[in-house]
């Protein structure tokens, strides 16, 4: 299949922080599903992004397609015009969705690309912080009770089948607008109803049942949900591989419904074996490869200590093996100069997939190494991320074992450890490794120690920062 997954988000610009501001606590658990889900999406590297948004135009000849090479807008009507997104645009897709949708007797026409409703621009948002870089292909629907969302969705998948490309889909909208006093629509107790009722289709996978939800109650809820991700599960030929619920709130009277609707995980195993043949060359459970660096787990690091910084929650994404592992993990940041500004890590893992290990490192060595003051959100930027991935440690009888070049190296005597990284510049010999590690574990000279090698897998951000890098 063309298309290895769709997604339901939803569009409610209080779910940004910097949107939101004090009142996005209340809707935490929606801004972090909403970063989950995009993370999802962003991973199995689609070649198009086909993104839904009930909110772009409508006309009644048909649905809207947007033609731009760019695809922009900012937050100005909710007083963040400084707030602008842009997208690169696919205008061959967009021909080719025509194309197929007018083979199946569809109308379309040109939407805009500029001056993105927030039905697009919401879900965006959260795409591009999962560090998606490729085409989108917006998609307005066509004035309500068309009936013919199916019919776009199909061509949605012909269209990505004839240009031989891996097309993700995304269906922006949110739930009913009834649920509590206060609601922008109004109360209604039914409308509760709806949401029930849509979440537990899609819980249990009858994505081909999406459409026939009460019209009745679709139209007391006041939602904007169905269409889009009628569209979404077409494309899919309502197939339910995957389907799962990320996560339901309503803190402000509107539904807020996070999911996967299809996923192909065989694609995401297969494109990760394919990714670590060609840039590791052999397992990454023996490090010690001349990787390039993995941008996913350094995105983490990175996104991680943002977050914190920010005070705005963070969680990390789930990873397909050869990465979901928990394993020893030493984050290193140096300034673009060099210079060490703070370094934390555990020789074995302490939590249980190695995203969150990176994301906790990455905190700790930005903010509680206690050699350096707390780093700042503005210096962020000018500093560099590298990640230290490590083997098992494996004990040995005596230094002779050791090669500082490749080994690195813990050491320990009753309560008191050391621990180096191998390639620190200036320790050539593994007598001069252990004596190191011993005076920066506290061990008296002369005090019997254990000693225990492991390997390292290096992943630097871009440009590789000089020599010494592994003390810690």
């Amino acid at each position: 299949m063309a298309i290895p997954c769709a997604v339901l988000m939803c569009h409610a610009p209080i779910a940004i922080p910097a949107l939101g501001q004090e009142r996005a606590g209340a809707c935490a658990r929606t801004t972090a599903a909403m970063a989950r889900t995009a993370a999802q999406l962003v991973a199995h590297a689609p070649d198009v992004l086909v993104l839904i948004s009930p909110h772009t135009p409508r006309r009644r000849e048909g649905f809207g397609i947007a033609v731009d090479a760019q695809l922009s807008g900012d937050f100005s009507r909710f007083g963040r015009g400084d707030l602008r997104l842009r997208a690169p645009g696919a205008p061959q897709a967009a021909q080719a969705l025509q194309r197929c949708a007018h083979a199946r007797g569809l109308g379309t026409f040109a939407a805009r690309g500029v001056d993105l409703d927030h039905g697009a621009l919401v879900p965006l948002h959260f795409v591009l912080e999962a560090d998606y870089r490729g085409p989108v292909l917006l998609l307005a629907l066509p004035a309500p009770d068309a009936g013919t969302e199916a019919e776009i969705g199909r061509a949605i998948a012909d269209a990505a089948a004839q240009l031989e490309q891996r097309w993700a889909v995304l269906a922006s909208g949110d739930m009913s607008h009834r649920l509590c006093e206060g609601a922008p629509e109004g109360y209604d107790p039914r409308a509760q109803g709806f949401d029930a009722a849509f979440r537990a289709l899609i819980e249990g996978g009858a994505l081909d049942r999406l459409a026939a939800v009460d019209p009745e109650l679709r139209a007391l809820a006041a939602e904007d949900v169905v269409a889009s991700c009628v569209v979404a599960a077409a494309a899919v030929d309502f197939d339910a591989t995957g389907c799962r619920v990320i996560d339901y709130e309503g803190p402000f009277g509107v539904g807020y419904l996070e999911a996967i609707l299809h996923e192909r995980k065989d694609a995401v195993a297969e494109r990760a074996r394919q990714a670590h043949e060609r840039d590791l060359g052999r397992e990454p459970g023996v490090p010690g490869s001349s990787a390039e660096p993995n941008a996913t787990l350094l995105a983490i690091a990175r996104r991680a200590i943002a977050a914190y910084l920010r005070a705005e929650p963070y969680e990390p994404p789930e990873l397909a093996p050869p990465w979901a592992d928990a394993r020893g993990v030493f984050v290193t940041l140096r300034t673009g100069a060099g210079a060490l500004r703070g370094c934390v890590g555990h020789v074995e893992a302490g939590l249980e997939t190695l995203a969150a290990e990176v994301a906790s490192c990455a905190v700790a060595a930005a903010t509680r190494d206690s050699r350096f003051a707390p780093v700042a959100l503005g210096e962020l930027d000018d500093l560099r991320i590298e990640l230290s991935l490590l083997s098992c440690p494996e004990p040995i009888t005596d230094a002779d074992a050791l090669d500082p070049a490749r080994y690195g190296l813990v050491v320990a005597s009753g309560p008191l450890r050391g621990v180096l990284l191998p390639a620190i510049e200036g320790i050539a010999s593994a007598r001069e490794q252990v004596r190191i590690a011993c005076v920066k574990a506290g061990i008296a000279p002369g005090e019997p120690v254990s000693l225990a090698r492991f390997e390292v897998l290096k992943l630097l951000e871009p440009e590789e920062i000089g020599g010494g890098h592994g003390e810690l």
